[in-house]
């Protein structure tokens, strides 16, 4: 299957990488929009919002290692070094910032820390229904975390589990929206035992990243750009639901942030919601 953007390469690294840009003479002068995705997301994901997006604005999505079409790595991911890797894809496709920079999910930690470390290069930020720490973890050093979630994901794969199973959890995964043809590239991008090994170690290190944000907070203050958290809601009343709506706004009012709530959404509510998230984005900035 070929890629339907470019791959480049980052600091010794190959990534995957879609620029999409306005008709000539088309859109309106704004910022270009930086999307990252979350936890084993991948550029597709954001299909719909970025259509929508780029009537007006430049818009750039990237696979980190060992998603979509990108290589994997060796090396676990922080959130300092996605943000320098955000910033150095944006140079590798020739777009000058400052940008809006979007992150979903767990993604929201490496947009946030893009903005906090990259504010030269930051127009906006906006958080969808982002991560947000539930307290603390056991901390397992490290290491060991890392090495055992590249060994579960060398047993499941060597299994068969993976091949026979992985697109099957990825429907599960609030993908059922996603358009027709998408369900192919998921099932590729599912099977693959980089993939699989990329989302358990990303996983793996998650005590990590949210111990790295918060340092951040108190070391790197947010220059006063816009900022907005959005929250996705089924529009059916659950205790979950409630809590999930609780967590989100108190993250807003972390970041003294404008509150947004998508309905009906769910998770990946860039796929259930693409105009209705692309018109927040752009009434941003």
């Amino acid at each position: 299957m070929k890629p339907p953007g470019r791959l480049v390469v980052v600091d010794g690294h190959e990534l995957h990488v879609t620029v999409d840009r306005p008709a000539d003479g088309a859109g309106s002068p704004g910022p270009a929009v930086l999307l990252i995705g979350g936890l084993g997301g991948n550029w597709f994901d954001w299909d719909g919002v970025a259509r929508e997006l780029a009537r007006e604005r430049t818009v750039v999505r990237f696979d980190r290692p060992g998603f979509g079409f990108s290589a994997a790595s060796d090396i676990p991911p922080t959130a300092r070094g996605e943000a320098d890797r955000a910033a150095a894809v944006l140079r590798s496709v020739s777009v000058a910032g400052p940008v809006t920079v979007v992150g979903h999910s767990l993604g929201g930690f490496y947009a946030e820390a893009f903005a906090r470390l990259m504010p030269d290069l930051t127009a906006g930020l906006i958080l969808l229904d982002a991560s947000v720490s539930a307290g603390p973890r056991g901390r397992l050093p490290r290491e060991w975390r890392v090495a055992a979630a590249r060994r579960a994901a060398a047993a499941i794969s060597a299994s068969g589990a993976q091949r026979a199973l992985g697109a099957g959890v990825a429907r599960m995964l609030n993908r059922a929206a996603l358009p027709p043809g998408t369900h192919d590239r998921m099932r590729r991008i599912s099977r693959d035992p980089r993939y699989l090994g990329a989302v358990l170690v990303e996983e793996a290190v998650y005590p990590d990243l949210v111990a790295e944000v918060a340092a951040l907070r108190e070391s790197h203050p947010l220059l006063p750009v816009p900022r907005a958290v959005v929250a996705a809601h089924t529009g059916r009343r659950t205790p979950w639901g409630a809590l999930r709506l609780r967590t989100q706004r108190g993250l807003a009012a972390t970041l003294d942030a404008r509150f947004v709530v998508l309905r009906p959404a769910h998770h990946y509510a860039m796929i259930d919601q693409p105009a209705r998230l692309s018109a927040v984005i752009l009434s941003l900035v």
